[in-house]
């Protein structure tokens, strides 16, 4: 991973993006997250889709690298 925070696309109210924080919280892996989808819309704008075609939450940008669905960014991390 690189050096500096990655970057959680998603709102904190869904499942799925909290275990992403909680994985993040429990290895001291720095982050800043992004509010989107649900309430907060823009998860089916282009701009996102580019990250993740599925349109669903959480995504991380870690420097260049993207992944998208939470277990697989939890074994990322």
């Amino acid at each position: 991973m690189a050096g500096k925070a990655i970057k959680i696309w998603g709102r904190r109210d869904s499942s799925n993006v909290q275990k992403v924080l909680w994985c993040c919280d429990e290895l001291g892996i720095a982050f800043e997250r992004v509010d989107i989808g649900g309430r907060f819309g823009g998860n089916k704008e282009k701009p996102y889709l580019d990250l993740n075609p599925n349109g669903l939450v959480p995504t991380i940008e870690d420097g260049s690298f993207v992944l998208w669905e939470s277990n697989s960014i939890m074994r990322y991390l």
